[in-house]
């Protein structure tokens, strides 16, 4: 008789992964079954840790929260694979107008948000070689997240725990039934969907209120123009450690693929001249990846109605650097251990 495991996984992203991770932690027999990543969006994903995203620059209630399982789990992999993930870098926030000086001068109130929060600085004295006409400020607790490097090791570490079957899953294949879930010739307790932007085509959650959010990221070398931030204004620029920068990121929830577009390349180039005038750059790499981003922006986590063997955890967007660790420790807990799901991510919120 074929091994019995406690959670298939669907999806080696980086949702897929943690979760798997935390998992098998607690002692749970896992199998994570994925295509070789060619429909997840995190394999080119920026990995931006940014605690105050956005126009306003909001800081979202469980911040705290996301702030230090990420911190926790990312040492907790480096220690554990030898390799490091996580890039601490500061952030430059430029502002776009004079409306976001406000928005800043509004967060700077809120004594909460002291250890975020460094120098502010007028147009002329930004500390990076960027164009800032309206000045902006120093942000902290930021950087990137090496998501290639880490998904091809953490691949390594779940074929190590003998939980990796690659395989081209189609939905059609999996039967949910009163005692558990087959699917690709596995048997378990329960599925996890963890299959980003493709749920909007799963039978079982396609009703979720996904927003699916096209991304399209350049890699650049460009000459005489050395970083030592990630800048962030209608575009970022971040530094990576091989010496490239990479630039992104456009919108667009029109396109539903993901295919590298030269009007997307265009944006992206422009974007560039406003934060480097008459920068010299060469593109390396373009790539474009579909974001599972939701309406409200918060996650989805929970059980089908219907079938109980059925389970996602998606949704995480363009933060699913700094958000997942969090939720899918919570994801984790509630299945093992039966403790609650945030009240944010839980999908009877969708109901």
């Amino acid at each position: 008789m074929s091994q019995r495991f406690d959670t298939l996984i669907l999806g080696q992203g980086l949702a897929g992964s943690a979760l798997a991770w935390q998992l098998i932690e607690a002692g749970q027999r896992v199998c994570v079954v994925d295509d070789g990543h060619l429909s997840a969006s995190s394999r080119v994903a920026a990995g931006l840790i940014n605690p105050l995203a956005g126009m306003r620059f909001n800081r979202r209630p469980q911040l705290d929260d996301w702030l230090g399982a990420s911190d926790r789990w990312y040492s907790d992999l480096q220690h554990r694979l030898q390799r490091r993930f996580l890039h601490a870098c500061p952030m430059l926030r430029l502002f776009r107008s004079p409306e976001q000086q406000r928005f800043y001068d509004r967060i700077a109130e809120d004594t909460a948000n002291r250890d975020l929060l460094g120098e502010r600085f007028d147009r002329d004295l930004c500390p990076g070689p960027v164009s800032a006409p309206y000045g902006g400020f120093v942000q902290h607790r930021t950087g990137y997240v090496d998501m290639p490097q880490l998904l091809q090791q953490l691949r390594r570490w779940l074929t190590q725990h003998g939980a990796l079957h690659e395989y081209a899953l189609d939905y059609r294949e999996i039967e949910p039934a009163a005692d558990g879930v087959a699917a690709a010739g596995l048997r378990a307790d329960r599925l996890v969907f963890c299959d980003g932007a493709r749920v909007r085509l799963n039978p079982w959650f396609d009703w979720l209120p996904l927003a699916p959010d096209k991304g399209e990221i350049l890699n650049l070398q460009i000459a005489d123009r050395q970083l030592r931030y990630i800048v962030n204004a209608a575009h970022w620029l971040v530094p990576v450690a091989n010496g490239e920068i990479r630039l992104g990121a456009t919108h667009d929830h029109q396109s539903i693929d993901d295919r590298p577009s030269w009007g997307g390349r265009q944006v992206l180039l422009r974007g560039l001249e406003q934060l480097l005038p008459g920068a010299q750059s060469r593109v390396v790499a373009h790539k474009a990846g579909l974001r599972p981003a939701t309406q409200d922006r918060y996650p989805l986590l929970g059980r089908h109605p219907q079938f109980p063997c059925l389970w996602v955890c998606n949704g995480f967007g363009a933060r699913g650097a700094l958000t997942i660790p969090w939720y899918t420790q919570c994801l984790a807990e509630h299945l093992v251990r039966a403790s609650p799901l945030p009240v944010e991510a839980d999908i009877r919120r969708c109901k």
